[in-house]
């Protein structure tokens, strides 16, 4: 559905972003992002964010499946993390989907796959 072959060409050298964009008519649905390069607990941070006329298409799953699939595969990572908001609930259902389990909880909430 999105294009995630191109998404993941990179190696982790720091912020990265890419427009997301839907195969069957070239448009732009959203963005995707790893935040920096790994910590010293060799986690990497993604974030992500969808057109609000785009959601409930599958389209982040897969993205963020694709990301932590590539992300997870590089030597210099064991975990992938995200934030959300506490009432950002199509969010963390996502991350829910792709594996995430929420690992701390306060003005938002980290999840940690």
């Amino acid at each position: 559905m999105i294009e995630t072959e191109r998404l993941l060409l990179h190696p982790l050298t720091g912020h990265q972003f890419w427009f997301l964009i839907r195969k069957t008519d070239r448009v732009v649905v959203g963005s995707a992002d790893f935040k920096d390069i790994p910590n010293a607990a060799q986690e990497v941070e993604i974030g992500y964010g969808l057109g609000k006329k785009f959601e409930h298409n599958g389209y982040m799953t897969e993205v963020v499946q694709a990301m932590c699939d590539w992300a997870i595969e590089q030597e210099n990572v064991l975990h992938i993390i995200a934030e959300t908001e506490t009432d950002g609930f199509a969010s963390q259902r996502i991350l829910q989907r792709c594996g995430f389990v929420e690992e701390k909880c306060g003005d938002t909430i980290w999840w940690r796959k």
